[in-house]
């Protein structure tokens, strides 16, 4: 079984194609040698070949406008800097670029499927809708699903934010990982300086533990309550209705613990009620930016986020057809 990576880009495409490079170096030394290198990233049986590559990058790149194309870009032999091609900055896609190297350098007994997905990089919703859904596409959260690993070199800090928050939530991806390069050397599409694995894990790959982690119903319940209510609550009245309505969830918790370590933690979901003198009162009411997440807790695609194992609440085989009319190769 191969792998899936989902890459969000920039316009460098060698943030892409240097890690699927290095992969393939990496699962073509175990191959020669016949057993598992030290400190290799590829697991014992999966790893490789790269299955499908899934980039996520704006419209503006997807198109090619003017500003939006790939920088100054070296196709350059693996382990040194000797030019195979070079791209000048502006004349060709990103995508075109990535896709063009998986032809020449990733060519198998299997085609490496590319797909583009379009989204504004610099709306964090709108990154989450289309990470989440590509997700829950490939990794099907009741089925075995593909293995998805996440490169987070390129991209917006948004577009890798989502990524990540949509990692940990559903815990569906099972890599994360990213690059170190020096600004002048982003430019080649494979490692340089040395064909030694180790040379490269050292210098420039760093993985990200993929911590798998559940989101906290009890945050859900607090805020469904306080969407539900007319104005300012007391938040000793809040808590007994919470202890009322979720005895498993909240019966055990004291009011110091629940102002101090879950009220006051919360940022503008809530906002709390000030007296004349400018002090708190202790009420509180749920703002504007907490009607936002409660619709967005409350939507089908991040409730199947969330859990796991439980049949979807998503067409997946309609998540996975709109996946489908992005692919670009073969």
């Amino acid at each position: 079984m191969g792998i899936v990576h989902l890459a969000p880009v920039g316009r460098s495409p060698g943030a892409v194609t240097a890690p699927l490079a290095y992969l393939k170096h990496l699962y073509d030394e175990q191959q020669r040698t016949g057993q598992r290198l030290e400190k290799s990233v590829l697991p014992r049986r999966l790893g490789y070949p790269v299955e499908q590559v899934v980039l996520f990058l704006s419209d503006e790149m997807k198109r090619g406008y003017k500003g939006h194309k790939a920088y100054e870009t070296v196709h350059n032999d693996y382990g040194t800097r000797t030019a195979k091609h070079t791209y000048p900055k502006e004349t060709e896609k990103v995508a075109d670029i990535i896709t063009e190297f998986v032809k020449r350098e990733l060519a198998g007994e299997h085609k490496t499927a590319i797909f583009v997905r379009r989204v504004n990089v610099n709306d964090f919703n709108d990154c989450f809708r289309v990470i989440a859904e590509t997700v829950l596409a490939l990794g099907r959260p009741d089925d075995l699903g593909k293995t998805l690993w996440a490169n987070l070199t390129g991209g917006t800090n948004i577009l890798n934010a989502a990524l990540l928050e949509v990692a940990f939530l559903s815990g569906l991806i099972s890599h994360l990982y990213y690059l170190f390069t020096d600004r002048e050397d982003q430019k080649y599409l494979q490692p340089f300086g040395s064909k030694d694995y180790r040379r490269f894990l050292d210098d420039h790959w760093r993985t990200v533990p993929a911590v798998k982690t559940s989101f906290d119903e009890r945050y859900h319940y607090l805020l469904l309550y306080l969407a539900d209510q007319p104005g300012w609550i007391d938040t000793g009245t809040l808590l007994r209705e919470l202890q009322n309505l979720h005895p498993q969830a909240f019966s055990t918790m004291q009011l110091e613990l629940f102002q101090k370590q879950w009220l006051r933690k919360m940022g503008s979901e809530i906002d709390w009620e000030l007296d004349d003198s400018g002090n708190i009162t202790g009420r509180i009411q749920i703002t504007e930016a907490g009607y936002d997440i409660v619709a967005r807790i409350e939507e089908e695609l991040f409730r199947t986020l969330v859990q796991r194992g439980d049949a979807p609440l998503v067409d997946i085989q309609s998540l996975r057809s709109k996946l489908e009319k992005d692919k670009v190769y073969p």
